[in-house]
């Protein structure tokens, strides 16, 4: 019966990894920016973007709050040196560029496998997102930690379950 546990373990967590780890699907539309993500999905609406930029350096990762950070992939909340906390989906957290994006509730920071791949991203958001007037800008609530939370919950919830039912098979 313990095999079963060690199996069950190592299915579910295998499962959750390949699903964190799957890079976010970013689409830019005319009224805002979609990053479909497993554990951290939003969308950024036009009038609560005050800014989007191309750095060459990020400012500096102090540590992850809730995310995901694998070998070059980090997603999620993280605390960064300037800022309280910034919302992260790099495909590669060593190597630059980034897009980085304003808004009134977080701040963004977005790059893909290649410089290429991150430029041209960063080329359509600049033609296709329209930004508004500072004082048109619209307070859009800081991204909500629940869904990845509730995932963590479940998964755990998940990983409890052979232990709890072995005193019923016995």
């Amino acid at each position: 019966m313990m095999w079963f546990i060690w199996v069950w373990t190592i299915i579910i967590t295998a499962v959750l990894l390949i699903l964190a780890g799957r890079m976010s699907k970013i689409q830019v539309f005319s009224d805002g920016i979609l990053i479909d993500d497993f554990m951290y999905p939003t969308f950024i609406p036009n009038d609560g973007i005050k800014s989007i930029e191309l750095l060459y350096r990020m400012p500096g990762v102090v540590m992850r709050i809730n995310g995901y950070g694998g070998l070059k992939t980090w997603k999620g909340f993280y605390k960064m040196k300037d800022l309280k906390r910034g919302v992260l989906y790099l495909e590669n957290h060593n190597k630059g560029p980034f897009i980085e994006i304003k808004t009134t509730g977080d701040v963004y920071y977005i790059n893909c496998k290649s410089a290429e791949q991150t430029t041209q991203l960063y080329d359509d958001m600049k033609s296709t997102v329209k930004l508004v007037d500072e004082s048109r800008l619209v307070v859009i609530p800081k991204l909500s930690q629940k869904r990845s939370i509730v995932v963590v919950v479940v998964f755990t919830l998940v990983l409890l379950i052979p232990i709890l039912l072995i005193p019923m098979l016995i």
